[in-house]
């Protein structure tokens, strides 16, 4: 059996972690979606482009995707499967922070939360460009 190094245990940690934290979020607004519309005006806009539990499902899957990727991290020298959840999940989250970070910049409660989204916009889009990234490599 592979005894992961520190850095696949690190990169686990830190990918498998965000994903929990993204899909947390996202299940809250799939089975809370009245309660999330009357949190705030952020939240209503949201739910004006399309239903808030939709974004939930969304953000879901993008969240299932970079766990999985996390599980292949330690095959991933021998297997393309990693990257490709890892450039699937990681793409489809930071559209969807990249959509909340546009709709939270007037519609706030302060400029903390689309400052927030906009740093997990940048770190899902660079998950993404990874993944995507060593594809193409494995390609030549």
């Amino acid at each position: 059996m592979h005894k992961q190094s520190f850095n696949e245990s690190i990169a686990f940690i830190t990918i498998f972690g965000f994903a929990v934290f993204s899909f947390i979020r996202a299940f809250f607004w799939t089975i809370e979606q009245n309660r999330v519309v009357s949190d705030s005006e952020f939240y209503m806009k949201l739910h004006e482009i399309m239903p808030i539990w939709i974004w939930g499902i969304l953000l879901m899957i993008g969240s299932i995707s970079l766990m999985v990727s996390a599980f292949f991290l330690p095959r991933q020298p021998y297997n393309k499967v990693c990257s490709i959840f890892l450039c699937i999940g990681g793409f489809i989250c930071a559209i969807m922070y990249f959509l909340m970070t546009s709709a939270s910049i007037f519609n706030a409660i302060n400029w903390l939360t689309w400052v927030q989204f906009a740093v997990l916009t940048v770190i899902c889009g660079a998950l993404g460009f990874v993944g995507g990234a060593n594809l193409y490599e494995r390609r030549k």
